[in-house]
């Protein structure tokens, strides 16, 4: 071959590589959010946090990486039963959700995550700030189902607000007086509640914890029937990740309190 040749040749490799895939061995930023959104989709969710937090830490203004990583924090928060461990992760989440709105506030997703982040929060904290939490989260909320109003997540945040303010505690109540200096506490309904999770369920037949969330508020509200409708329909979906096995248990135990109703 000749040296003309040959340094054909040799670049015709190199752009050949070039036009491979991020996923099939590139490097940088790119492997890194193929291998994290991999760890996503299986539900490995540590493995996963961790290989966007490396994004982050590389593209601080990475919004996706910033909007799973809230995700994430919020999911795994969620299995601890002692505040504290909770509320570790869940001021990740909201770390990462107030970043995720500085990149874009434009985008569904990033609202979508700020308002869980702050519903997260409203757990594990005390009375004033549970209130300053669930009022704040109503905003994102009405953002991000304002610029996308099929965003399944965000109807269900919507419902889980709902039900939450239409049953604040007397406490709550009159804490949220004081709290709203020249402004009234934002109001709902048990039937907002089963409006906005009934919309989430149309948009994402397959999410176990939307049927869950919308058969306690049927069982709240005395529909009896669409109560046990929803549960049968709960389990016959796929479970996929021990937080379904968990819901599935729960969901079984729910349809047989009704069922002797």
């Amino acid at each position: 071959m000749t040296h003309f040749g040959r340094t054909i040749y040799l670049l015709c490799i190199s752009l050949s590589f070039l036009s491979l895939p991020a996923f099939a061995g590139g490097v940088g930023s790119d492997q890194l959010l193929w291998e994290a959104n991999q760890l996503f989709r299986e539900y490995k969710d540590v493995e996963a946090l961790e290989k966007f937090e490396q994004l982050i830490t590389q593209d601080p203004h990475h919004q996706e990486a910033l909007c799973k990583a809230t995700v994430l924090s919020t999911r795994i928060g969620g299995r601890f039963t002692d505040d504290t461990r909770k509320g570790q992760y869940f001021e990740k989440a909201l770390v990462f959700s107030a970043r995720a709105i500085e990149v874009d506030s434009q985008k569904a997703e990033a609202n979508y995550v700020r308002a869980l982040a702050l519903g997260s929060m409203s757990q594990v904290t005390g009375l004033k700030e549970r209130l300053t939490y669930l009022s704040s989260s109503k905003h994102y909320i009405d953002r991000a189902l304002a610029i996308d109003d099929k965003h399944a997540g965000a109807w269900h945040l919507q419902g889980r607000w709902s039900y939450k303010v239409a049953n604040l505690t007397i406490a709550e109540k009159a804490a949220s007086k004081f709290l709203m200096t020249g402004a009234a506490f934002p109001i709902a309904s048990n039937k907002d509640a089963l409006s906005a999770i009934s919309k989430a369920v149309e948009l994402d037949p397959t999410n176990l914890l939307y049927y869950f969330d919308l058969a306690r508020v049927q069982k709240d509200v005395d529909l009896k029937s669409e109560c046990i409708a929803t549960l049968q329909k709960a389990l016959d979906q796929k479970l996929v990740t021990t937080e379904d096995l968990e819901l599935s248990r729960r969901c079984k135990i729910l349809l047989q309190q009704m069922l002797k109703v």
